[in-house]
C-alpha cells in the first residue's frame, strides 16, 4: 500500500544537475543556505557559502602567496626547494613555479568551500580539512620566518 509520501509525484528527468556553471552562478547570485530536500541535505553543495569557510580559503591563499615569496627569498639566499616537482618547475621558470603553486592551493580551497559540511574520506568534514590546511601553512610560514632570520 502506497501513501502519498511513497509515490514520486513529479514526472520527467531530474532537473537538479550540479556543474561548474552551478558554482559560478552561485558565486554571482547565491540563493540557498540549506537544502530543502533530504538529498540536498545529504550532499550539501549549496549556493551560499559559509563566510567562515570563505575567510579560511582567502587566508589559505594569502599564506600560499607568502610561502611563495619566502621560498623564493630563501632560494635567492642559497636555499633549495625540497619538493622535487616544485624544484623542477623552479628550474624551468619562476612563473611556472608560482602559477602551479597557486593552482595547487586554489583548486582544493574552492572545492572545500563548495563542499562545506560534506563528510570527506568517510571521516572529516571539508571545513575541518580547510582549517587544518590553514594551520599547516601557518606552521610552514613560522618555519620559513625562522630560516629567514638565521640566513
Amino acid at each position: 500500500m502506497n501513501t502519498w509520501n511513497d509515490v514520486e509525484r513529479r514526472g520527467g528527468p531530474e532537473r537538479r544537475v550540479y556543474s561548474a556553471g552551478t558554482l559560478l552562478r552561485s558565486a554571482v547570485s547565491p540563493r540557498r543556505m540549506v537544502g530543502r530536500r533530504s538529498s540536498d541535505r545529504r550532499y550539501p553543495m549549496l549556493d551560499r557559502f559559509d563566510s567562515g569557510m570563505v575567510a579560511l580559503a582567502i587566508i589559505l591563499m594569502l599564506l600560499s602567496v607568502t610561502d611563495s615569496v619566502f621560498t623564493l627569498t630563501l632560494i635567492s639566499r642559497g636555499g633549495t626547494e625540497v619538493n622535487p616537482f616544485m624544484n623542477a618547475l623552479l628550474g624551468h621558470s619562476v612563473w611556472a613555479f608560482t602559477t602551479v603553486k597557486m593552482l595547487l592551493t586554489a583548486i582544493p580551497a574552492v572545492v572545500l568551500v563548495a563542499a562545506g559540511n560534506l563528510l570527506l574520506f568517510n571521516r572529516w568534514r571539508a571545513r575541518s580539512i580547510l582549517a587544518a590546511m590553514v594551520g599547516l601553512y601557518v606552521g610552514l610560514i613560522a618555519y620559513e620566518v625562522i630560516l629567514l632570520s638565521i640566513s
